[in-house]
């Protein structure tokens, strides 16, 4: 906004006038009050004067108010006499471009977003609002956008973008872990804080709670890559991505011959070790390979054509030839992180199988790192598989979803590694009933050669039909959503005065110009409460942020001794505390716990929000249990970790302080480490962080146990 030159005389005008108002106004309640004859009253200031200062209560406030409302009303009715916009709007010319801002009416209809979507001061009351996606918060009023499962918009896809600071947890993450409870969650979580903050949340809404550890490796539960492993195609997916996110120096290693080698070892391994298999043994078969010609050749002259692996051996071999020897040595290399210690424990066995969060309402926390990923060929393995395994119940069930809505939550998606097929997917998961929901601070993030290059990054970008901003740095990001927003035809007023020898005139001239509706400054400058949000088929919109501290008040921070006490008292969750997590015994099997009987609770039901779980079978047991010879044919071989815990109700298995261990104990655990030295030979020089490992591996606590 401009001031107008002569402004002054609007605003005195204004003042003046206002002024006479409230002199009369007073003059009316005079009259009222003490009864006469207005024009006297009016002719008697002293008079009125006095009525005011002897006024008493809520007549003498409203006296007093008359002259700074009188003032405030007239300047505003005169508001465009005396302010003009730099530029106003003139989209419908059209004439350099109609770029416009939605309307909240075209938005707010029930169809796109929700019309059921206004928050509470108390948190309780405010989760009688829509279930769906919160994207943002209406500008000067209590109202969040809402995208329900039954949204118009073409797919629920939403891109968030923000740099560090930006309001990306607060104001998204948290927001949307609270209010979306119907669906199964998988959610990354880099700082450990999303499961910290609302997991006893999600288990009084009804979910099994699963943690993931990536970063410490323990207190978790443990995620087997090779269960997934059911054919060569899915050996071959395994390989595919290790290579994918093989350190950047280690990428001119993964030919056809050595993804072929490793598909091959995987399904050799698959095959012999059953449900046994993991990565440790895929490593070990390579080491001694790398060592020991006659071994590969021998293994391989064994296998007949029937054997799953045959094919995919002698493939390999021809294309190798005399170096496949070298193949093998350098591969250990390459998968080297597999056998650290934390790495084998936490991949020795599942505790729970990707089905089973398709059998009842679920959520996944898996940690990674917040900065610089080592495990990415670990964390995009999970993450890749676990989509597979959607997408293979889906194509299997009668109408091609999934049988419970999926939201995949990726903060922080540039840590996790690379999802090679992740453009497709979100191309095509609007069909299988699952959302992806992908959080980068800039699309440099993704353009990265490392991961998925400028062509994937469009495909990227265009699969999500809802682009949050939320802040950025980077010009390159700002300039594409910029342009996204479209020119628009801006009006512009100029004046012009011209001083002649007798008179002196002035002239007005409008122009139409063309400018962009969201210029690239205002979205690198944008405040901190501001976002501007793309919808397909709709023009952007500014909103505010929709903090989660502001929707849902204190309901996150004091949930646990304020809010469920009272949810408890009204019956809006069970009585008895659901436990998200199964205790694991000395072997490594879950341990299930007894289902116990659902309360028919008609609050419970009135308030959908905090349906009860009392199924507390969290981490479930593989389809075919092992027998008891198994079990003790398991304990003689080499573990790598003990799983020796108890389990806390609401918190991932973890032990109590383990007591000194024996002498005899201390030997045994002498002769393993001296074991892994020896099979370390062959990738010492994968990086420091595995000698790292092995230095302080005395004193870190095992899997399983808390650290001290």
């Amino acid at each position: 906004m401009n001031v107008k030159k002569d402004a002054w005389k609007v605003i005195t005008f204004c003042c003046i006038t206002s002024l006479i108002l409230s002199y009369v106004a007073i003059g009316l309640f005079c009259l009222v009050e003490k009864g006469g004859e207005m024009a006297r009253i009016l002719q008697s200031p002293l008079q009125l004067f006095s009525f005011v200062r002897e006024a008493q209560g809520q007549l003498q406030t409203i006296l007093y108010s008359i002259p700074f409302v009188s003032i405030g009303s007239m300047l505003y009715w005169q508001r465009k006499s005396f302010l003009q916009e730099k530029y106003e709007d003139a989209s419908e010319y059209a004439v350099h471009g109609e770029g416009k801002f939605e309307g909240m009416k075209n938005l707010i209809n029930g169809k796109v977003f929700s019309k059921n979507n206004q928050y509470k001061k108390d948190p309780l009351e405010t989760f009688q609002m829509a279930r769906g996606t919160i994207v943002g918060k209406v500008p000067k009023k209590k109202q969040v956008l809402i995208m329900e499962k039954d949204t118009e918009v073409d797919n629920a896809n939403v891109l968030i973008i923000g740099s560090p600071g930006s309001g990306k947890g607060q104001a998204y993450v948290y927001p949307n872990l609270i209010n979306n409870t119907e669906e199964t969650i998988i959610c990354s979580d880099p700082k450990g804080e999303l499961y910290r903050d609302t997991h006893l949340i999600k288990q009084d809404q009804g979910y099994r709670v699963y943690l993931v550890d990536f970063v410490d490796f323990i207190n978790c539960h443990r995620y087997n890559p090779l269960d997934n492993v059911k054919d060569d195609i899915d050996a071959r997916a395994v390989a595919n991505i290790i290579a994918k996110n093989a350190a950047e120096g280690n990428r001119d290693f993964w030919t056809k011959s050595a993804l072929s080698f490793l598909s091959a070892i995987i399904l050799y391994v698959k095959n012999e070790y059953k449900d046994k298999a993991n990565m440790t043994h895929v490593i070990d078969f390579a080491v001694r390979a790398g060592r020991e010609a006659e071994y590969f050749e021998d293994v391989i002259a064994s296998l007949t054509e029937e054997h799953p692996a045959y094919h995919l051996f002698r493939l390999a071999s021809l294309s190798a030839g005399s170096t496949k020897m070298g193949i093998m040595s350098t591969m250990a290399q390459q998968i080297g992180i597999f056998a650290l210690r934390k790495v084998a424990g936490l991949t020795e066995t599942s505790d729970f199988l990707f089905e089973d969060l398709q059998k009842h309402k679920s959520i996944v926390y898996v940690k990674i790192p917040m900065d610089e990923n080592p495990f990415e060929q670990l964390t995009a393995m999970f993450f890749d598989q676990l989509i597979e395994v959607f997408y293979k119940i889906a194509v299997r069930s009668s109408n091609n979803k999934v049988p419970i809505r999926s939201i995949f939550l990726f903060d922080e998606f540039s840590n996790i590694g690379t999802i090679e097929k992740y453009p497709k997917v979100l191309s095509t998961c609007r069909g299988l009933d699952i959302v992806m929901m992908t959080v980068v601070q800039d699309f440099g993030q993704l353009e990265d050669k490392k991961r998925y290059g400028h062509e994937m990054t469009r495909s990227i970008i265009n699969n999500h039909d809802t682009i949050l901003f939320l802040r950025t740095k980077d010009k390159k990001t700002a300039e594409y959503l910029s342009g996204i927003a479209d020119d628009t035809t801006a009006k512009v007023k100029t004046s012009s005065i011209q001083h002649g020898s007798k008179n002196t005139s002035k002239s007005v001239s409008e122009q139409y110009v063309k400018r962009r509706l969201i210029p690239v400054g205002d979205l690198i400058r944008i405040k901190k409460n501001d976002c501007y949000l793309f919808v397909s088929g709709h023009d952007p919109v500014k909103l505010e942020k929709a903090w989660q501290f502001q929707v849902f008040h204190d309901f996150m921070k004091n949930y646990e001794t304020k809010y469920r006490p009272i949810m408890l008292k009204k019956g809006m969750i069970s009585k008895e505390e659901a436990v998200p997590l199964e205790p694991i015994d000395e072997t490594g099997n879950a341990v299930q716990q007894q289902k116990k009987e659902k309360e028919d609770n008609p609050l419970a039901k009135d308030f959908a929000v905090f349906a009860p779980v009392l199924t507390t079978t969290a981490a479930t047991e593989k389809e075919e249990n092992t027998s008891e010879s198994e079990h003790v044919e398991e304990n003689k071989e080499e573990n790598l970790v003990s799983t020796e815990e108890t389990t806390d109700t609401n918190s991932p298995p973890s032990s109590k302080k383990s007591s000194k261990p024996s002498e005899s104990k201390e030997n045994e655990e002498r002769e393993e480490e001296d074991e892994d030295e020896d099979i370390m030979f062959a990738y010492e020089e994968t990086s420091d962080m595995e000698s790292q490992q092995r230095d302080v591996e005395s004193s870190e606590p095992k899997f399983g146990e808390l650290p001290i």
